[in-house]
């Protein structure tokens, strides 16, 4: 399973397991079941640690025969990332070309043909969006060289847009030609279900792996100041100032700030911290890989995600909210988008754009020692219990089956 990637073996420095005889060992044991060929395109899908999604399924279902079809390289989270290989699966790289923008990009048509002559998959599932000019392509692909193929698609689009000529009409097009959908959370269903999408859906959020988010040692729980801290883009839509303004309120407070990540926010949000001689409590690290995050989280005692909605920003998943939920640190959410439906219990939620409340959440975090330890202890029981890969690799699973009307798989 792990052809077609000669041209990157000296690259990069993998793992080497025997996969097949694995997947054989594995198979023997369930020679009841039918294999599933399932081509999987992603745009983020470039390295083994941004494949939780393909791994968890390799994993949990071995009757799936999955290959991915990913850039070369892409710019993730403000980080330049180079495809690598995967000991799970096979990948095949892609050029892009046309644009950089993750909407408006074209793949270099001729790994993906290749996929579907050779591979012959029985599902073609993408992660991109019905309107998007990638989303086109593949389909056009798909009906030249495998009409009979179903898709389904994984979107995010939380927010109920219409679109000009020509996207309004390969959205049209997208909703009518694919099988099936599923998305990280209902405001994204919502959405799909507005614009008149009535063919099997599921809600497969994010999920986390455990192995790479692990909870503080006691020792990285006792070295420090308390630390709140923020990890993604800094948008101003991401509410950093309203981050900013609430740590001016609690000024008598002991803690520090750690930002990880990177944007046009950066400098307003320092900005605002030094007018009120704040900056010096404040750390900002920059955009770090993906794989580097973990111990980030584990340096917090809260995380604080504080996104506004705007009519181009309403927050769709919030994926590190999970990742340090399962590092076992408690998050302070805004109402906005699917935050509230993320945290559930295990965190507290404030309204957006209100600052004085985020700031009375932050001190009561600081304050009560029992409140931080009962919250990190139900982050992280939720993250077991619903979001990790293999959790969501079942929902796929499932939609997989409906699609293909094979329900005793």
């Amino acid at each position: 399973m792990l052809g077609h990637f000669s041209l990157l073996e000296t690259k990069q420095s993998v793992k080497k397991i025997n996969t097949q005889k694995l997947i054989s060992t594995v198979k023997a044991n369930r020679v009841d079941e039918e294999t599933i060929r399932v081509l999987r395109i992603a745009h983020a899908s470039l390295t083994p640690a941004l494949r939780g999604r393909e791994r968890g399924i390799a994993r949990v279902f071995p009757q799936v025969e999955m290959e991915v079809v990913a850039p070369e390289h892409w710019r993730e989270t403000d980080v330049d990332v180079e495809i690598e290989p995967d000991e799970f699966l096979a990948v095949r790289p892609s050029k892009t070309f046309l644009s950089k923008h993750i909407q408006l990009f074209a793949y270099d048509p001729r790994p993906i043909i290749e996929v579907l002559r050779q591979h012959k998959p029985h599902i073609i599932d993408m992660d991109h969006e019905p309107y998007s000019v990638p989303c086109a392509e593949i389909i056009t692909l798909r009906n030249l060289f495998a009409p009979q193929t179903p898709i389904v698609m994984q979107t995010a689009q939380n927010i109920l847009k219409k679109y000009p000529p020509p996207f309004s009409f390969l959205e049209k097009r997208a909703l009518k030609q694919v099988s099936a959908a599923y998305m990280c959370s209902e405001t994204v269903r919502e959405v799909l279900v507005t614009k008149g999408f009535n063919k099997p859906m599921q809600i497969a959020p994010f999920g986390v792996d455990l192995q790479l988010f692990q909870p503080k040692t006691d020792y990285e729980l006792s070295n420090k100041t308390f630390t709140i801290g923020y990890v993604g883009r800094l948008l101003p839509a991401k509410g950093l100032l309203d981050l900013a303004d609430a740590l001016t309120k609690i000024k008598s407070e002991k803690w520090r700030l750690l930002v990880v990540g990177d944007g046009p926010a950066r400098e307003p949000m320092q900005s605002k911290l030094a007018e009120h001689g704040l900056l010096e409590r404040c750390e900002f690290v920059g955009a770090v890989p993906y794989e580097k995050t973990p111990e980030y989280f584990r340096k917090l005692d809260v995380l604080v995600i504080p996104t506004q909605t705007t009519k181009t920003i309403r927050e769709q998943f919030g994926r590190v909210i999970i990742e340090a939920m399962a590092c076992r640190v408690p998050v302070i959410g805004s109402t906005c988008g699917a935050i509230p439906e993320v945290i559930g219990d295990a965190g507290l939620v404030f309204p957006e754009r209100d600052s004085e409340i985020l700031a009375q959440k932050l001190r009561q975090i600081i304050r009560d020692d029992k409140l931080r330890n009962d919250l990190a202890y139900a982050g992280r029981r939720l993250v077991e219990e619903k979001y990790t890969w293999e959790r969501v690799a079942e929902r796929i699973f499932d939609l997989y089956r409906q699609v293909l009307k094979r329900p005793n798989l």
